[in-house]
């Protein structure tokens, strides 16, 4: 197993393991902001390769055999409390390892090459969010040592 930055050439395998993870959320939670008719898997190929050359991005990737197998993407982002004294905060976007790599420990090692890049950058704190219903998701950063510190909610109009 390979552990790295992704590369140019990578690029549409993580747009497509995104439109996996927008699927199996869509799947595992039922949430209704899940209803699309496709993930627009262009428009992500065209963010990622954009981050590229963004020093306040990155994503990282496990390789096995080859193939792109997960990753995990980040980025630096203001903190959601304008005056507060944590000015900027690493800000993970995205996860995801298929089906059958999971429960390797391999997004554990993702996840830690990420809190590296953040303290590289003399971040103090790295935040993300999970659905609610997505217990796979929330039990595995829980794992990991993420916590609530905030909830967000919302009410459907009708």
């Amino acid at each position: 197993m390979i552990f790295k930055e992704m590369s140019a050439d990578e690029v549409s395998r993580i747009a497509e393991l995104y439109q996996d993870l927008a699927n199996y959320i869509r799947e595992e939670t039922g949430d209704d902001y899940f209803d699309f008719d496709a993930v627009p898997v262009a428009e992500i190929e065209k963010r990622l390769a954009s981050g590229l050359a963004e020093d306040a991005k990155q994503v990282f990737v496990a390789v096995d055999g080859g193939e792109v197998v997960g990753f995990i993407a980040g980025e630096v982002i203001d903190c959601f409390l304008p005056f507060s004294r944590v000015n900027k905060t690493g800000y993970i976007g995205a996860a995801y390892i298929i089906p059958s790599h999971r429960r390797k420990g391999i997004a554990g090692h993702l996840e830690k090459m990420m809190q590296d890049f953040f303290k590289e950058l003399g971040l103090k704190y790295a935040e993300l969010n999970v659905l609610s219903l997505n217990y796979a998701g929330k039990s595995s950063w829980e794992r990991m040592g993420y916590s609530t510190f905030r909830e967000q909610m919302r009410k459907k109009l009708e």
